[in-house]
């Protein structure tokens, strides 16, 4: 073994990564706190004046609370434009997923910013996170959703407080978004077709995302091995009609363990204001994670359960 050179500084193993903030840094970051502890104490309150709304409208606890947070401690704002992280398209108790509060758990260990709760034809368990968060200062946003189930393929409502009617053509499920003021966003438009075959279900819109009025494709449903290429397909087809519109990236899961794993990425100091800005200029991009051995093992087993068991309850869900 190479001896130590006796010129070179000795390392502690207990020296710090990064240098101590100096008495000035620390007094910006405790004030930014003190400004943004109004919006942490009427988070509730806040979230029931909104919830009076017909239509889906930021708290400021969502808005200004929890970017504020990350932008805590920064003397000079202005010149910072925060990079941020959402999982738009997961399932909870509320249809065919796990327990609520084993989402939100997840959901903040994966340090998302945002989440979009989208059971399959109901809005219940949505509004149930998104009221949890508020209640219990949770470090993350909800942003409520739906999967519905189109006769022409499973449509995501984003930014909707009222549940929408399953059984529709995918062109009246928009429109019914919409009226809602709320986002629709067409959930593995290319889903593979002998699951579907298999299944006799409609998961994905195909061809359809260039003739309807998507707000937003989700161009990253996260897949282990043979599921890329139905998210490439989706991707090269609206490059080369260069359809205007969002491109998301969502894990689409079922299971707590596997929330983040496709992640949609967008830029802005607002929070969920600014997600939904992006997506409606088309500055949102998806993205997948790695998969580990074990968790594809787990997710191919997972599947497998639900094709058996949507042969016998015909849930329309596969992942």
């Amino acid at each position: 073994m190479k001896a130590p050179d006796p010129s070179s500084p000795a390392r502690s193993p207990a020296s710090p990564l990064v240098r101590e903030p100096t008495q000035a840094e620390l007094d910006v970051y405790l004030a930014d706190l003190e400004a943004l502890a109004e919006f942490e104490a009427a988070a509730e309150l806040d979230l029931e004046r909104v919830e009076g709304f017909e239509q889906w409208q930021p708290t400021a606890y969502e808005q200004n609370y929890l970017p504020g947070l990350r932008l805590a401690g920064i003397a000079d704002k202005t010149g910072v434009c925060l990079q941020n992280t959402a999982d738009l398209h997961m399932h909870t108790e509320w249809s065919d997923g796990e327990a609520l509060d084993d989402v939100l758990d997840a959901a903040m260990a994966a340090r998302l910013d945002v989440i979009a709760i989208t059971d399959h034809d109901e809005i219940d368990g949505a509004l149930e996170a998104r009221r949890r968060v508020h209640e219990r200062r949770l470090k993350i946003a909800v942003v409520p959703g739906i999967e519905v189930s189109s006769r022409d393929g499973h449509i995501g409502g984003l930014f909707v407080t009222q549940k929408i009617d399953a059984g529709m053509s995918a062109a009246d499920t928009i429109d019914a978004i919409h009226a809602l003021g709320g986002m629709a966003v067409a959930h593995h438009p290319f889903a593979p077709p002998f699951i579907e075959k298999l299944l006799r279900v409609k998961l994905g819109c195909g061809e359809l995302v260039h003739d309807l009025p998507f707000d937003a494709i989700e161009c990253t449903n996260a897949v282990p091995g043979y599921g890329r290429k139905y998210n490439i397909e989706a991707w090269e087809q609206l490059e080369q009609r260069r359809v205007r519109v969002g491109m998301t990236g969502s894990s689409d899961a079922h299971a707590a363990r596997f929330v983040g794993k496709g992640r949609t990425y967008f830029a802005g100091n607002l929070g969920v204001s600014s997600l939904r800005l992006g997506m409606q200029h088309g500055f949102v991009h998806g993205a997948e994670g790695y998969w580990r051995f074990r968790e594809k093992v787990l997710y191919r087993v997972q599947l497998a359960k639900a094709i058996f068991r949507n042969l016998f309850k015909r849930q329309g869900s596969v992942n």
